[in-house]
């Protein structure tokens, strides 16, 4: 596996032999032919630039602003605090702990360490007051709306106690779609950095853009190579026939096990290195593809629920329900191929419970258990798929972000369904900004307090 960056496995998502809600390799082989066209649309509408995730493709440029700003900053600050949610926190989150770690911010480094406040918790503000020195701190703000209610709340608190500070408002970072938006011309009032979101490009599917690459590159990981990895999965996609593309291959699979009764699309992630791009992974298979309405505008009701867990900890806690419980799930295993060698030494000879550990590595251990937890499911008729990296490298991480992007656009294309939007996300923000005072919603208060008041009277509660 030198020169590829992923090897996507579909072997196990079908059997030789009839499952419950599952399918047999001669009745794939008789359906793809019904995926085909589908696929090389996709495929041309993806080469002609026509899904916003090529947006992504066209940093380059960008990256060498991205890379100056994040030296200016690093030299000037010891903490980074960055305030956002969903598609807003979690690409970052996953680039940094798979490239540098969990524990990046306990390294003596010459870069700053970086905080991400993702949820609106006055006890987590708290704690992150307490142990950031804000005349040391530098705020990136993003929000792609501009108006994404928890990271504003924060935003606003943190930036007050950053000026009280006597902080240089001109060295905050603001990210946002260029429309015309109150934070755009927040930004424009304090003459801070000013950082676009490609307008077309969704949150979740932004981290390919100055949401991820600017993290990136205050932690010292060159952003650049997460682009190189990202191009290089989208030529891939682009110019392999459907019998050789893997992309084809598990999209046609999962959706047809979909309709079969496959409902929960569990990510087993055989390294603690994937946690984060495993929450990641989450929002945007449930947020893309969990919908009402088809194109077409009939109640369609599609997705299928992703679960995100790690390997080889949940095989002490989830395997019992995945292995024995409801056939109603597919699983996917992430793995990287190259890890540290970790020898173990011949400790403790006369135990036999001990004794067969020397001599073997941690990473070879951390495979055989992947392998037997895999084997473990098909044997049972469980479909399982499996993506392997090279290796904890930037372009390996930029190529994986690209192919499940890419994956849910075809996904959704053969659902018939839009990928890009979240209706059911609207409602509960239209009720926050009413119920909180905000002036353009101001006349659904009346409407909402009602509501409020009615599904307060139907709780039944217990008290201990």
């Amino acid at each position: 596996m030198t020169n590829e960056l992923l090897r996507i496995d579909v072997g196990h998502l079908c059997s030789e032999k009839k499952t419950p809600n599952g399918i047999t390799a001669k009745e794939l082989n008789a359906l793809s032919s019904k995926y085909e066209k589908p696929f090389q649309e996709f495929q041309e509408k993806l080469k002609a630039g026509q899904y916003p995730i090529t947006l992504s493709l066209e940093e380059t440029n960008a990256v060498k602003h991205y890379k100056t700003l994040a030296q200016q900053l690093s030299t000037r600050y010891e903490n980074v605090l960055i305030i956002g949610i969903g598609g807003s926190a979690l690409g970052a989150k996953a680039i940094l702990q798979y490239l540098k770690g969990p524990f990046y911010n306990l390294e003596k480094h010459s870069t700053p360490r970086i905080f991400v406040l993702d949820n609106l918790d006055p006890v987590l503000v708290k704690k992150l007051e307490e142990l950031l020195d804000i005349r040391k701190t530098v705020l990136i703000y993003v929000s792609k709306s501009g108006s994404t209610p928890e990271t504003a709340a924060n935003f606003i608190h943190f930036y007050n106690k950053y000026r009280e500070a006597g902080g240089n408002v001109q060295d905050l970072v603001i990210m946002c779609d260029p429309g015309d938006n109150g934070l755009n011309r927040i930004a424009q009032r304090l003459g801070c950095h000013h950082l676009p979101i490609p307008r077309s490009l969704p949150g979740r599917y932004s981290v390919l853009s100055c949401v991820g690459f600017l993290p990136a590159e205050i932690a010292g990981i060159d952003s650049a190579q997460l682009l190189a990895g990202a191009q290089q999965m989208h030529q891939a996609i682009c110019q392999l026939p459907a019998a050789q593309n893997g992309l084809f291959a598990l999209g046609m699979a999962l959706s047809e096990l979909a309709n079969r009764g496959r409902k929960i699309h569990v990510m087993f992630n055989y390294s603690s290195m994937l946690f984060e791009f495993g929450l990641w992974f989450m929002q945007l298979w449930a947020e893309s593809l969990g919908k009402k309405n088809s194109l077409d505008h009939q109640v369609v009701h599609t997705g299928t629920t992703p679960l995100a867990c790690t390997g080889a900890t949940d095989q002490h806690s989830l395997l019992q329900l995945f292995k024995e419980g409801p056939a109603d799930k597919v699983f996917g295993f992430l793995k990287v191929e190259q890890l540290p060698e970790i020898v173990l030494a011949n400790e403790f000879p006369s135990e036999k419970e001990y004794a067969y550990f020397a001599g073997h590595s941690l990473a070879e251990q951390l495979h055989i258990e992947q392998l037997s937890t895999e084997m473990s499911l098909v044997r049972t008729g469980h479909p399982c798929y499996l993506i392997t990296l090279r290796d904890n490298s930037p372009a390996c991480l930029g190529a994986l972000f690209y192919f499940y992007e890419a994956l849910v656009i075809f996904t959704a294309q053969l659902w018939n369904i839009n990928p890009f939007d979240q209706p059911g996300v609207e409602e509960g923000k239209n009720i926050t900004y009413a119920m909180l005072g905000r002036e353009d919603y101001a006349s659904s208060r009346p409407q909402h307090t009602q509501d409020i008041e009615k599904h307060n009277q139907a709780r039944k509660v217990f008290k201990v």
